[in-house]
């Protein structure tokens, strides 16, 4: 059963892998269209073109031939062999000699639908007749389009009638110029995704310094220095981060990445890039204030003017929004911390941001202790009638709880630490277990068993590939008719869609 079942398999693949072979084409296995007569310029040999389209299409280029003398050929097929439409559509050309021979006037439009590209071949005559940049004008205008809706025939006639117009004008260039004018220049106030972008540079650079102009006056009298520049690296930073993981994104989302990354777009980018720099200042100026203030009730008030401030900025910004929610989240917290023990009003709160005596003063050694691992804050209270001291705690970590042998907030919970090393041959030992910062008492949880390291192997493998060529001589049996024995040295244009 099994060994039946290995040959039905192995014939299913077979017949797979020669079917995907067979749908791709070579330069020399492309119907060559004169064959069937000197009337005929369109090869279709996928059926991708329904009849009454092809039909179509050979009128309208018959009729640019007899008229003008310029030879337009059309290719549509589902694959070619190779990985380059350019290098496909070239030999190609050349091998069924496009255009006359002495004027060089031919024109190939080289279709791969499966692979979505399409390749404008001209040759060395028609290059003065129709510029490469607007052949890839007349491409992203009437192909790409209805290609993107799959209407590939209305998007060959437009194309078509639009070369034919062109080439049947008795100003060719003029002609060009009038229907499809010159691009605006990048560097032109007309161009409206450069003035936009140099719009946004200006918005947010004034944003920029107004916060960092801000976060010194805020910072003013304490130690802490902020730079000017180290936002905007960390803000480049996280754009080229997400530009790397967007493509991925964009991969998936659309089917040509082309599409996103135009200048078109350039205010989009400059805006994220911009959005990403401003988070950053106000992320440091949020942490720099954070750092600098000792007491809580200064900091809350620098917060506060730091949040009022920057209020805008922040709007723009989608990123800093996270601050601004830890920012309110803090303030929510400790919005009754500064209430007295008592509403009688004989007590008085210490401001902790004067010197540390005063904290060994009101505060005994396993108190400092606890707030210097930071496992809990003391608001300190005075009786101005009795002298009467009150210590209120305040910002409990998670980290630690209250020691059974010092009753104070200093036993770090699940440390661990190796009692035997682990090896090759045998595994190790570990221990979890509580301990005091303050007193050292030691809290024992359980013993854990560490794996024993295991012995990584790597191999290399080497793999082949082969490419094949293909016989860029023309078909022996053209009886019927021929193109004019014209050659392109590669001008043209080409895209995606």
């Amino acid at each position: 059963m099994v060994k039946v079942f290995s040959k039905l398999l192995f014939v299913f693949l077979t017949v797979f892998y020669c079917t995907h072979a067979l749908a791709q084409y070579s330069v020399s296995s492309v119907p060559y269209p004169k064959e069937e007569g000197q009337e005929f310029f369109v090869s279709n040999p996928d059926n991708i073109l329904d009849y009454y389209t092809v039909s179509a299409l050979n009128q309208q280029i018959q009729n640019i031939d007899s008229l003008s003398g310029a030879e337009f050929c059309i290719v549509v097929v589902n694959d070619y062999v190779g990985d380059s439409d350019f290098e496909f559509a070239l030999e190609l050309f050349n091998a069924w000699g496009i255009g006359k021979k002495a004027s060089n006037n031919g024109l190939l439009l080289f279709i791969a639908k499966n692979r979505r590209e399409y390749r404008f071949i001209s040759g060395y005559g028609m290059e003065s007749i129709i510029p490469d940049a607007y052949l890839k004008r007349i491409g992203e205008k009437y192909l790409v389009p209805y290609f993107r809706e799959g209407n590939y025939d209305t998007g060959l006639i437009e194309a078509t009638a639009f070369i034919e117009e062109i080439l049947l004008s008795p100003n060719t260039i003029e002609e060009l110029r009038l229907q499809m004018p010159e691009a605006t220049p990048f560097f032109s106030r007309a161009n409206l995704a450069l003035m936009n972008t140099v719009f946004l540079f200006v918005l947010f650079s004034a944003f920029y310094v107004y916060a960092h102009l801000i976060i010194v006056y805020l910072l003013k009298g304490t130690k802490k220095k902020v730079s000017w520049v180290n936002a905007i690296f960390q803000g480049i930073g996280c754009m080229l981060i997400l530009m790397f993981f967007s493509v991925f994104i964009f991969a998936f989302v659309f089917d040509n990445v082309e599409e996103v990354y135009q200048l078109k777009h350039l205010p989009y980018f400059a805006f994220v890039l911009l959005s990403f720099i401003l988070a950053m200042k106000i992320t440091k100026g949020r942490s720099s204030i954070i750092e600098s203030f000792k007491d809580e009730e200064d900091l809350q008030k620098a917060l506060k003017k730091f949040t009022g401030f920057v209020f805008v900025p922040m709007l723009l910004t989608p990123l800093a929004w996270f601050d601004l929610g830890l920012i309110l989240n803090r303030m929510n917290k400790n919005r009754n911390r500064f209430s007295p023990p008592e509403n009688n009003g004989n007590w008085q709160r210490i401001n902790r941001s004067s010197s540390p005596a005063n904290d060994k003063k009101y505060l005994d050694k396993g108190q400092q202790k606890e707030e210097s691992i930071k496992s809990l804050r003391y608001e300190i209270w005075i009786n101005t009638k009795t002298s009467e001291t009150k210590l209120i705690a305040w910002d409990k970590s998670r980290k630690f709880s209250e020691c059974p042998e010092c009753h104070y907030y200093t036993l770090e919970l699940n440390k661990t630490k190796t009692i035997q090393a682990a090896s090759y041959s045998s595994a190790g030992k570990g221990e979890k277990y509580d301990e005091c910062t303050n007193c050292k008492h030691h809290l024992f949880k359980l013993f854990f068993t560490i794996p024993r390291k295991s012995e990584s192997s790597s191999g290399g493998s080497s793999s082949g590939r082969s490419g094949g060529g293909s016989s860029s001589s023309s078909s022996s049996s053209r009886s019927s008719g021929s193109f004019g024995g014209g050659s392109s040295g590669g001008g043209g244009a080409g895209g995606r869609w």
